[in-house]
């Protein structure tokens, strides 16, 4: 099992030096300790996750504060962008680290976030689908056609060229079991989570994953399984509890409203203030006790050997849903322990 790092949401406005000193300061803990990457989202027009509105610039800004750990888009939201646009960008951030980039790619869904590209939402899955190709291609240098200003289609490479020759690409799913096979199909690795399922579920969608892979020609035991887990490991279960309770909840509240405010059908009616913390305490319940890596290292290690055994290859630790930035650092090297037990033992 590796492990990654995760940002998503929290701004930490009160720390000097801002969100920014904190994210880099959490990432070069990782490069310090061997954790395999750092993940930075994609998030517009909402308190929740609004500090990574461009994850290539946070990137390039750790890019310079780190050495080794690499440096991943956990998602870009490609009907959003230009491939072009997608490219250019993190080539830059490639050439800065020295070759450390990867990326996720996302579909994106809040209605809200599309206006920055109103006429690709009625059709995002697919033209997300589609512009993989075009991404792998123009990274890899190849004159891809587009039309200019003037409608006429244009040639063009992009500039700077990236470190890496291939881009190594993840394909963000999570309900849809289509859509790890598509993965599997184009030869990428998978993000995804426990939204609304068990480790039981995920393995059959693993499995998809896996079979897109053979089917299409792909070494299918070859290709990452990310799996993103809310992160907080402590020897004291107690202080495990205090620290995520009430910003867990808070979490889910925001991230509830969030996801009512981008949907594009109506909802009928409004959920009560009562009836939103009715759904944030069993959803609680339920993550605490079999969705989330939370409590002693000995207690997560299990979940994570559960993990494994479901098909998954890597964990991305999320750790900024909430927890004060103390609580935050006092779990790292608990974190870093539960990393360490999954290492070879060299003699």
């Amino acid at each position: 099992m590796k492990f990654s790092l995760m940002f998503f949401s929290n701004s930490y406005p009160e720390e000097a030096g801002g969100p920014y000193a904190v994210i880099s300061e959490i990432a070069q803990y990782g490069d310090r300790h061997g954790f395999e990457a750092v993940w930075m989202p994609e998030r517009h027009f909402h308190t929740l996750g609004g500090i990574y509105p461009n994850p290539a610039v946070v990137a390039a800004y750790l890019a310079a504060a780190t050495e080794k750990i690499r440096l991943r888009a956990g998602s870009v939201v490609v009907p959003l962008h230009h491939p072009a646009e997608i490219v250019e960008s993190w080539s830059v951030v490639d050439q800065l680290s020295d070759g450390r980039v990867d990326l996720a790619l996302a579909s994106g869904w809040n209605v809200n976030d599309f206006v920055l590209s109103p006429s690709t939402y009625a059709d995002l899955r697919n033209i997300w689908l589609e512009r993989i190709d075009e991404i792998r291609r123009l990274w890899r240098g190849h004159r891809v056609a587009y039309p200019n200003g003037d409608q006429v289609p244009t040639e063009i490479v992009t500039y700077p060229r990236p470190v890496q020759p291939e881009p190594n690409l993840w394909l963000t799913a999570s309900k849809q079991p289509e859509t790890f096979r598509k993965a599997g199909e184009l030869g990428m690795n998978v993000l995804t989570m426990l939204a609304g399922i068990s480790l039981e579920q995920l393995a059959d969608k693993v499995r998809l994953y896996r079979q897109g892979r053979d089917e299409a020609g792909h070494d299918p035991a070859a290709g990452t399984v990310t799996l993103m887990l809310h992160t907080f490991v402590h020897d004291n279960i107690d202080v495990v509890h205090g620290a995520v309770r009430g910003p867990f909840l808070q979490y889910i509240k925001t991230s509830l409203l969030s996801h009512l405010q981008g949907k594009a059908v109506d909802v009928g009616r409004q959920l009560s203030p009562a009836e939103i913390d009715d759904m944030a305490e069993y959803s609680f319940e339920r993550y605490f006790s079999t969705a989330a890596l939370f409590g002693s290292v000995e207690g997560t290690r299990k979940f994570a050997l559960s993990a494994a055994a479901a098909g998954v290859d890597e964990i991305a630790c999320l750790l900024d849903y909430g927890p004060s930035l103390a609580d935050i650092r006092a779990n790292l090297p608990y974190l870093a322990e539960l990393k360490r037990s999954f290492e070879p033992v060299t003699a």
